[in-house]
């Protein structure tokens, strides 16, 4: 950290560096974390200050007139500048280059692209004002970024979630261009921005072509510069994809036309609109029906907070890096042509994951690491014991027919709206001797004894639980064992990589669950980690009291 304050001090201009030399002093004392946090900020609101860009700009205009001056030593100057600038310093309409242009172009040039007339005779120091001015001036209103997606279907014509509203193109453009049949709030906009926008009759065309799935985005993202919009109107559509593909949808794609607009008028726009058709399976409405329920849900569940405002950026990276961790049997990569990463990658990325979420939440990580643990070990127990009192009934289609296995299996079992197979334990232990009268294999009969033990002898319960445990304990430890290899390039064997990945994946997706949670309904992350311990307790607890499962299944049952 010395070393990178005192070459920052040194690659400043004489003036800038009066301004913030003594600034990055303050930040040289790393013993007080407090205290570097309020210097860093101090400091981050003078670097991007006007005065600081018109010190830099001037230091730049003070080099370049010395005699012998490289363009190297011109260029670290420069990248000062478009660090003060930010995200306005690099995109077609970048400040740099209006600033560029008001030094070197004609006249002529100058007067065609500005509203404002240019001063008559134009000046060297005209123009020295008017290149400092396009640097902090940078246009700021209200800003909307439209932008559209393909493979994308929506369960209805019009989801809002936050501040994004997404319409179905095929349905949107010919109420708002041709008919009045229905209206919506956007379209009074759209029908406003019509000309300007070519690739809305692009769009219109296109959108009639069912193989499109075409879907129309609008992000309002509220006053704010206009530098940067269309990537922050893209970060937070993806955020919400990558949830939808987290919980197994399909990626929705770009189509590569957006527009920006400042306080209603079009301020850029892009020329055309690309639609890629990739080889799919003959109609994968599954797929694409999967992602607009996730969505829809996405919108029920976190509509509210999306609408205070979006997803920290630490949350959206850690969000796409899970996303792109899936890829290694995704159905994007089955049927779509994704690129498919490798259990090796996927480790790593879920890696980082895990880092992001344990600094969102602001916790340890390896308190995180514990709470997800226990939720493991409760999932895995819970997991086995229901498939072993479940296996008489599993794969009855290979087994004679006996009058009323669906009967019983019904009463026991039903399966939730996701396709979950939910089983009542307490109906199960209540039954058990109709179960055991079905005809089973050897396997099966021990498997369901064992966990009709399990499930009414809290002493059995807590010898699996203790089991659960034990065996969690040796994966978390040989997990870690694996990242360490995965990130700094160590010997790896393929058996061993692979033990460890569905508690990779699973303890993420628990992880991930919880930072979303903290994200929709801002409870400090020690509380819901504490929670996750509190489920461990809370069932030992239970098992001390000499409480069967079986029995708390059925007071449970009793009271909803």
């Amino acid at each position: 950290m010395q070393t990178e304050i005192q070459a920052q001090s040194e690659a400043v201009g004489g003036r800038l560096g009066a301004l913030v030399v003594p600034l990055l002093d303050d930040l040289r004392d790393d013993a007080n974390q407090e205290a570097i946090v309020a210097a860093a900020t101090r400091f981050g609101e003078v670097w991007h200050s006007e005065i600081a860009v018109t010190d830099a700009f001037r230091d730049l205009c003070a080099a370049a007139k010395v005699f012998g001056m490289t363009s190297r030593a011109l260029r670290r100057l420069s990248a000062i500048i478009a660090s003060q600038v930010g995200p306005a310093a690099h995109s077609s309409f970048s400040l740099l280059s209006h600033a560029a242009d008001a030094l070197v172009n004609t006249e002529e040039d100058l007067a065609r692209g500005r509203d404002a007339p240019i001063p008559e005779p134009l000046t060297e120091e005209h123009r020295l004002g008017m290149a400092k001015d396009s640097l902090v001036a940078a246009p700021v209103g209200r800003v909307v970024v439209w932008t559209v997606y393909y493979r994308a279907l929506l369960s209805g014509m019009r989801e809002v979630i936050g501040s994004m509203t997404f319409l179905r193109a095929d349905w949107a453009l010919p109420n708002a261009f041709e008919h009045e049949l229905h209206d919506f709030p956007e379209r009074a906009e759209l029908r406003g921005i019509r000309e300007k926008v070519g690739w809305l009759e692009d769009l219109n065309v296109e959108a009639l072509k069912p193989e499109n799935r075409l879907t129309l985005v609008r992000i309002d993202l509220g006053e704010r510069q206009v530098a940067g919009a269309e990537e922050e109107a893209r970060r937070r559509i993806e955020a919400v994809i990558s949830v939808a593909v987290e919980a197994g949808g399909v990626s929705w794609q770009s189509a590569g036309a957006a527009t920006v607009l400042l306080d209603g008028k079009v301020r850029s726009s892009s020329l055309g609109l690309t639609v890629c058709n990739v080889p799919v399976l003959e109609d994968d409405t599954y797929g694409m029906g999967g992602t607009a329920e996730i969505l829809s849900s996405v919108a029920d569940q976190f509509g509210d907070a999306l609408a205070k405002g979006p997803m920290p950026e630490r949350l959206v990276e850690a969000l796409t890096s899970l996303r792109e961790a899936r890829m290694t049997d995704h159905r994007d990569v089955l049927f779509y042509g994704a690129r498919r990463v490798t259990p090796r990658i996927a480790t790593a990325l879920e890696d980082h994951a895990m880092e992001l979420f344990a600094s969102v939440l602001r916790v340890p990580a390896a308190d995180l690491a514990t709470a997800l643990q226990r939720r493991e070990a409760l999932r895995q127990a819970d997991r086995r014991t229901v498939g072993q009192l479940m296996a008489p009934f599993n794969e009855a289609w290979s087994r004679e027919r006996y009058e009323g296995r669906e009967e019983l299996e019904r009463r026991i079992s039903k399966y939730s709206r996701g396709g979950v197979r939910v089983v009542s334990i307490a109906k199960a232990v209540a039954l058990q001797d109709e179960i055991r009268a079905l005809p089973m294999s050897e396997l099966q009969r021990a498997d369901l004894e064992d966990a009709l033990a399990i499930c009414t002898d809290p002493d059995r319960e807590r010898q699996h639980l203790e089991e659960m445990w034990r065996e969690t304990e040796l994966l978390r430890s040989r997990h870690r064992r694996v990242r360490n290899a995965v990130n700094h390039g160590l010997p790896l064997h393929e058996v061993t990589l692979n033990s460890i990945r569905n508690y990779a994946a699973d303890t993420s997706r628990t992880a991930l669950n919880i930072a979303l949670t903290w994200f929709k309904n801002g409870d400090p992350g020690a509380a819901l980690l504490q929670r996750e311990e509190k489920a461990w307790t809370d069932q030992m607890d239970r098992i001390g009291r000499g409480m069967s499962w079986a029995e708390e299944s059925a007071q449970t049952e009793e009271e909803s």
